[in-house]
């Protein structure tokens, strides 16, 4: 049953121009989700204020834009993999990817400080270990083999979660007030550090549960939604025990 629903899914997806209303869609949904948050949680000279909400958020989709070209750095392309081959596992990692990336602006835009440059600076650094965990699952788990070549489904749907995993704990490690650059890095390694093991934790997951010769296609539920939903659980629980970040509006 889980194997018929799989293929009724990618045949779904393979339609003409499904792949690319989806990036589009996920891309409209991450400026949204930069939008509402600068809107209801940015600085007092920001929230509620349409003209600094629509600067911030244009900032955004350039950010989106602009980093989301590293993608294919690290194996994933949005072009030639979303849209021009139409892989069904490249869909949900690069999602996965792009709204991560909207997650970590939306978190170093968090909280009061003298200058934008220090947004940038925050969300820069949230960024970077993004990038980095990436890198490192990459590196040892060789995923784009899986999602690019193989076109494996339950990857696709792994690394997706494992970067909005990544994206949720970074983006909350770089939130709050501005004090200054060695204070914003030393808050990011003390309310950041879960991600490290996380990576560990899904580089081992990929090397167990990565396609074979014996079993080309995996499981979608048990080997692509129950280890991405364990990434969320994760780093919404350590979100909950970290509570409010300094300088969150009540």
């Amino acid at each position: 049953m889980t194997a018929l629903a799989s293929s009724a899914f990618e045949k779904a997806l393979r339609k003409s121009k499904t792949f690319a209303r989806a990036t589009w869609f996920c891309f409209g949904v991450s400026l949204l989700l930069i939008a509402s948050g600068l809107w209801r949680f940015g600085a007092v000279e920001v929230r509620g204020h349409w003209d600094q909400v629509c600067w911030l958020s244009f900032l955004g989709l350039g950010w989106l834009l602009v980093f989301s070209r590293l993608f294919s750095w690290l194996g994933l392309s949005i072009a030639d993999d979303v849209i021009e081959r139409r892989n069904p596992a490249a869909l949900p990692a690069a999602c996965g990817a792009a709204l991560a990336l909207a997650i970590l602006y939306v978190g170093g835009s968090l909280g009061e400080g003298p200058s934008y440059w220090n947004n940038i600076f925050s969300a820069g650094l949230g960024t970077f270990g993004f990038f980095l965990l990436w890198f490192l699952l990459e590196l040892f788990g060789h995923v784009s083999a899986s999602i690019s070549e193989e076109r494996d489904l339950a990857s696709g749907i792994r690394v997706c979660g494992f970067l909005l995993s990544a994206g949720l704990i970074l983006g909350r490690a770089v939130a709050g007030d501005w004090h200054s650059e060695s204070a914003a890095v030393h808050d990011f390694m003390l309310d950041g550090w879960p991600a490290a093991p996380l990576c560990f934790f899904a580089v081992v997951i990929e090397r167990l549960a990565r396609p074979s010769q014996k079993c080309p296609f995996q499981p979608l539920v048990s080997h692509g939604v129950v280890p991405a939903a364990f990434y969320a659980v994760v780093a919404i629980a350590w979100i909950y025990r970290l509570g409010r970040w300094e300088g969150m509006p009540r």
